[in-house]
């Protein structure tokens, strides 16, 4: 395996040859790693939700600026910044662009430079884009921060899922994969916590100075994460393939240039068959409706997002797993459950007006606790138990929401939006991310998630802008028929929930 140069010395890690099978032999450098991975996921949830509970705080709202003759701390800055509402949609809108693109490049940046190395330019992207955030005067510079911030989240959510399953045992790598869905609504809760006592003028910048100071944690103890064992393999199968193809003097200078250019260590001498039976391990699913494809295809080249879109047609294994990773990734926020996060606060103005927003704060403890089941029940029950029993689940509490919002049930639309949250937290929020990686060639695992969570992200822009004209289109002036909009949503889960049940073999 490749491993940093500096461990090399040290006593504290395993040698090279042992370190592949570290992770499973040693159970707290185990959880060590899963931890280090899913601080990843942390920040993609934390700036979610970083906006909402301080919007009046960050953009000079009166009622926010209590503190402005005292400022507690940023005396030096800015008491906020002063946008209308349209701006700071353009703000929100800002960080699902910025994911969008992200993802896009994430599986180009996971092939050519491995799991970890792409997780590092993330926290870095994210650290600097909070910096920016946390010390900006003026709209332009907080957008881009948030933008950059956007970029560095997007990257997370394809690599943090690939990551996780490369480096699981087998039997366990189901429940590993929703630690990536713990991390991000942990985030999400976080981030909403900690808006509360930091929603005022100077004081939201810390908001975004803690999130800078998690990104340098996850930097600095980089040097004690190892690189995903199955991308090592793609390397050395790679350099191997070049090795044949030159003379013993050209091949002796090219080890010299494949160390100097990556500060690793070579892997003349690892144990070649202790890394195929570690990929072997990590190829084989623990589903009991799917069966891994990672094994059909040799060690064949990753592949970039325009070969997936232009081999997915004659490769029938491809084009089936790419149909599943799309629609559970569409599923996943035309479901509406970003709605529900974004403006749960506003929906609940119209029956809990003076409550709405610990009412808020609650959904995402619902969110967060109602993830910790599948951890235990996707590998007994199956993604497709999970998946198909969530969306259900969210049809009918979608629909229960609509009527109780129409009238006016206040207890009755609480109860609703907290069953919506726990539906979509014990299937729909967990497992596309964990399947992404297992119901597709090996070689296309990076390509198929890069697709995936840009589609994702592209379906999260798209609810985010069309949720509240569209509540207004189907509601009265004066505010009746707000609840309607979730006859939609019901009727969106429902299909989504037959499409998977058909397509999901």
């Amino acid at each position: 395996m490749f491993i940093e140069a500096s461990w090399q010395s040290s006593d504290l890690f395993p040698s090279p040859q042992q370190l592949i099978f570290s992770i499973m032999d040693s159970i707290p450098y185990f959880i060590f790693a899963v931890v280090w991975i899913v601080i990843s996921a942390f920040l993609y949830g934390y700036h979610i939700s970083a906006l909402n509970s301080a919007q009046d705080a960050i953009s000079c709202h009166s009622a926010s600026l209590s503190n402005e003759l005292n400022p507690s701390s940023f005396a030096w800055t800015a008491p906020c910044i002063a946008m209308s509402e349209t701006l700071f949609g353009l703000l929100t809108a800002s960080y699902t662009i910025g994911g969008f693109l992200g993802s896009l490049y994430a599986s180009r940046l996971a092939d050519n430079y491995g799991r970890k190395h792409a997780l590092l330019t993330a926290s870095a992207l994210i650290g600097s884009g909070s910096i920016i955030m946390s010390i900006s005067n003026a709209f332009f510079f907080i957008l881009f921060g948030r933008t950059i911030i956007g970029i560095g989240c997007g990257l997370n959510t394809v690599l943090v899922p690939i990551y996780l399953s490369e480096i699981s045992p087998p039997s366990i790598r189901g429940s590993i994969g929703v630690m990536n869905q713990l991390a991000i609504v942990i985030g999400i809760f976080i981030s909403q916590l900690i808006s509360l006592p930091f929603a005022k003028s100077y004081d939201w910048r810390w908001i975004f100075a803690i999130s800078a100071a998690v990104s340098l944690f996850h930097l600095f103890t980089s040097p004690l994460m190892i690189e995903s064992p199955k991308w090592v393999l793609e390397q050395k199968e790679k350099y191997t393939k070049k090795s044949d193809a030159t003379d013993s003097n050209q091949q002796s200078q090219q080890n010299d240039d494949f160390e100097d250019n990556s500060t690793l260590l070579t892997i003349e001498d690892m144990d070649h068959s202790a890394i195929e039976r570690q990929l072997l391990l990590n190829s084989t699913a623990h589903d009991g409706s799917n069966q891994s494809l990672a094994l059909n295809v040799g060690f064949k080249d990753p592949i970039s997002i325009s070969q997936l879109l232009m081999d997915w047609r004659s490769d029938p294994a491809l084009a089936n797993g790419l149909k599943i990773v799309l629609l559970t990734q569409i599923a996943q926020q035309l479901s509406g459950i970003n709605a529900v996060l974004y403006y749960s606060t506003s929906i609940m103005k119209s029956v809990l007006p003076t409550q709405a927003i610990y009412i808020s704060l609650f959904i995402c403890a619902i969110n967060l606790l109602m993830t910790f089941p599948p951890i235990f029940l996707v590998d007994r029950l199956g993604r497709k138990s999970l998946l198909l029993f969530s969306l259900a689940s969210m049809a009918l509490t979608s629909f229960t929401l609509a009527i109780s919002i129409n009238y006016a049930f206040a207890k009755v639309s609480s109860i609703a939006i907290v069953l919506f949250v726990a539906s979509f937290s014990v299937g729909l929020g967990p497992v596309p991310f964990v399947i992404f990686s297992e119901i597709v060639p090996a070689y296309a695992v990076s390509a198929a998630g890069s697709l995936g969570l840009s589609v994702n992200w592209a379906s999260n822009f798209l609810v985010g802008m069309i949720f509240l004209p569209m509540r207004n289109a189907l509601s009265s002036p004066d505010g009746d028929g707000d609840g309607n909009v979730f006859f939609v949503f019901t009727f969106v889960t429902f299909l989504f929930a037959i499409l998977i049940h058909q397509n999901y073999k």
